[in-house]
């Protein structure tokens, strides 16, 4: 494969990658720029909220920023009054007090700083869980018709580094007055006049199009405004228009770059270019303080860095293109002596700018990914960080051709006396040619990055500042969509849960860690063999290829570690069987005439306490706990005995009477069921399900033995207790008696 063609299948590979990385990368976990709300998402209350609040890591356009109310189930608005908000905050007040039920926030935000915008959602519950209304937030940069940004900037990325380049090499190699004489050095003036052509023809030609050009990245700046003022108000309108581009810092960068640019092509126009020179600097500048490097911290550091990369890269860059626009044709058709004189004249004199700046751009390029990515593995921890891994290369791929041909191969095409040689030549020509097919995916890389909402180091700084802050008291998880898998499991005081989801023979999920209100916990956790990646404080995403029937979690808090093990397989397609086996066992357990249960419960390492019950039917239960207290309950009648101590009556714990058909409620704890397998043991068939409901939250596993359909184990995980339950004892006869009380009751 020639060396054109291979240079061409990198750069459909790397808007390739472009597509792959940004479509199929996890979308932004947890909470981007949304940093807290009031109610908290999730959140169960018991009355209606005066106001919703919510607060943002960026000061927001209040012109353009959103927020409303609806009910989760029906997708109806509720009428609301805005709320005062100030900054980073926006907030709305219901009309009237919400009904019980469950209701979704979405809100849409622009930040004043860098112009983005952020959209996204989360639920509450009034009297009722927030059940499947977990925290949304989408930072996609192809969101709402994001490659029409992405396609528009990249072809004014294309026009302002040509423009730039052109002005800026023109100022620091221009000569006699011309300003594309460093396109036609005294050399190659001698060569074209002995070739009986032009020697004014190129460079007016390329200062042409250079003029030309700027013109064409006015008027697409203007229109990239235009796109973007649109994306941020949902709409074209002179209103939205006003309020994004003249209301606040990134719009008014915006509206500076577009005017800069046309000054810089009109006094181009004219002859006067260091003036023009100056203004397209000074666009470049308006382009630094309208992007990421304006929110970034710190924020001098990085605005100045970005304006430096970006003159850097346009002078190399643009300087690049000028040459392949001026020369291209005449080293591919002109006479051996011109094509010397081009490469010995035009391509040196050029490498003295063009060195320079490619070292600048690599070292300004490295200050901006550490300003941007904040940590190493957010480089291929992200897709950001891959795309600007990607760009990295294909500008590590540019530097080598201009190595190449500029130090490698030109000297021996000068030094050649005679005819240097065709296939030298064409090694040197196809460098050449290579350098601007790969730049224009560079341009594609910076324009796709460019349309990111907020890079990984801001994402991270607004994850702190989440963590940081008191969540729900307890947090509604999400529940298991499609055929996804939840389980939980005691990891110490803390729960393991996994939501798992089975893709051939790879097995990927998400793991939280959490404490007693089911908040996240600042845990070190692992999952043995499988890739991971963390997605917030005590979450981690993970991958694992196999069919390995159990997942095996390390948990670790401070000097504590713990090994967890998780159900890994299950029957995806039996869902409905499960819940029918599920609702069988429940009815089979209530049935019952008399059954034992023998219960462990703790809360964590250094906790223990068990107890044994037994039931009779309809309404009698005695209980006899490791510590030596008893208790018999008989309808709404309860005595207790405490070790050592006589029998008393006393008032009934529960408002109900008791029946032993209300014991068994697995039912109100089966949002979702799956069936985990089906084993033998001890000749008998025992189906094991697993159980979750987000609300509480609470996680259950059953052992059904299907020939009697009796429950035979139950594990329970919730927000401080881990219980085991045990079944036997079934349908023997027992008694339970009132006991003589000292009172004579």
């Amino acid at each position: 494969m020639t060396l054109h063609r291979r240079c061409a299948v990198a750069l459909a590979a790397s808007l390739a990658a472009v597509i792959a990385m940004v479509v199929l990368a996890p979308s932004a976990f947890a909470h981007a720029a949304f940093l807290e709300a009031t109610p908290a998402p999730g959140s169960r209350l018991e009355a209606s909220p005066r106001e919703i609040g919510l607060k943002f890591s960026e000061p927001l356009d209040r012109g353009l920023s959103t927020v409303f109310v609806e009910e989760a189930a029906s997708g109806r608005r509720v009428a609301a009054m805005p709320a005062a908000g100030t900054g980073s905050r926006l907030g709305i007040r219901p009309a009237s007090p919400l009904p019980s039920g469950a209701y979704r926030v979405r809100w849409h935000t622009v930040s004043t700083e860098d112009g983005h915008a952020l959209e996204g959602s989360f639920g509450f519950g009034v009297r009722a869980a927030a059940a499947g209304l977990e925290q949304r937030v989408e930072q996609s940069p192809l969101a709402r018709g994001g490659w029409v940004r992405i396609a528009l900037r990249a072809v004014f990325y294309s026009a302002l580094v040509f423009f730039g380049g052109g002005l800026f090499a023109a100022v620091l190699l221009g000569s006699r007055g011309e300003p594309a004489g460093w396109l036609t050095p005294r050399a190659v003036r001698a060569a074209l006049e002995e070739a009986g052509l032009d020697p004014e023809g190129p460079p007016a030609r390329a200062w042409r199009w250079t003029v030309g050009v700027g013109w064409a990245a006015a008027a697409l700046a203007a229109c990239v405004a235009v796109a973007e003022a649109v994306d941020a108000a949902g709409g074209l309108s002179a209103q939205a228009a006003s309020s994004f581009l003249l209301s606040n810092a990134a719009g008014l960068g915006r509206v500076l770059t577009v005017m800069a640019l046309a000054l810089a092509a009109a006094l181009a126009a004219r002859g006067r270019i260091a003036l023009a020179a100056a203004a397209c600097a000074l666009a470049f500048l308006a382009i630094a303080l309208s992007g990421h490097a304006n929110s970034a911290t710190p924020r001098a550091a990085a605005v100045a860095s970005d304006w430096v990369h970006l003159l850097a890269g346009s002078l190399w860059l643009g300087g690049v293109a000028q040459l392949a626009a001026a020369w291209v044709p005449s080293l591919r058709r002109g006479a051996p002596e011109l094509r010397r004189a081009i490469i010995g004249g035009v391509l040196e004199r050029f490498g003295a700018v063009a060195l320079p700046a490619f070292l600048v751009v690599v070292l300004s390029g490295v200050i901006n990914a550490l300003i941007q990515l904040g940590r190493p593995e957010a480089l291929w921890g992200s897709a950001y960080g891959r795309l600007l891994a990607l760009k990295a290369l294909l500008v590590v791929l540019i530097g080598l051709a201009s190595y190449w041909h500029a130090a490698r191969l030109r000297p021996r095409i000068l030094a050649a006396r005679s005819h240097p040689g065709e296939r030298l030549e064409r090694r040197h020509r196809r460098l050449i040619h290579s350098e601007p097919l790969l730049a224009v995916g560079v341009v594609a890389l910076a324009a796709t990055l460019v349309a990111f909402p907020l890079p990984p180091r801001q994402l991270a700084e607004a994850s702190d500042a989440l963590a940081a802050v008191p969540p729900c008291d307890p947090c509604a998880q999400p529940a298991p969509r499609g055929d996804e898998l939840a389980v939980a499991e005691q990891a110490g005081p803390s729960i393991a849960a996994a939501w798992l989801r089975r893709d051939g023979d790879q097995l990927t999920g998400r793991l939280r860690i959490l404490d007693r209100d089911a908040k996240p916990v600042g845990a070190a956790v692992s999952v043995t063999g499988a890739e991971m990646r963390a997605c917030g404080r005590g979450c981690l995403d993970f991958r694992l290829r196999g069919k390995s029937p159990t997942l095996r979690v390390a948990v670790r808090q401070g000097a504590r570690s713990f090994e967890v093990l998780l159900p890994a397989q299950w029957r995806a397609r039996e869902s409905a069987r499960a819940r029918r086996l599920l609702i069988g066992a429940q009815r089979r357990m209530r049935a019952l005439r008399s059954v034992t249960e023998r219960e462990v419960v703790t809360s964590g390492p250094g906790s223990f306490a068990s107890a044994t019950y037994r039931l009779r039917a309809p309404d009698r239960l005695a209980y006899v706990s490791n510590l030596g207290s008893e208790v018999v309950e008989i309808g709404r009648r309860e005595w207790f005995r405490a070790p050592g101590l006589p029998w008393r009556r006393r008032p009934a714990q529960g408002t109900l009477p008791f029946r032993t058909r209300s014991w068994f409620r697995w039912s109100a704890y089966a949002r979702v069921v799956r069936l985990l397998g089906v084993r033998r043991a001890g000749g008998r068939r025992i189906a094991e399900l697993a159980l979750m409901e987000e609300g509480t939250p609470a996680w259950h596993r059953l052992e059904v033995d299907l020939a009697t359909m009796r429950v035979l184990r139950v594990r329970v995980i919730t927000g401080g207790h881990f219980i085991t339950q045990r079944f036997s004892a079934f349908d023997v006869p027992t008694r339970i008696d009132p006991p003589e009380a000292s009172d004579g009751s």
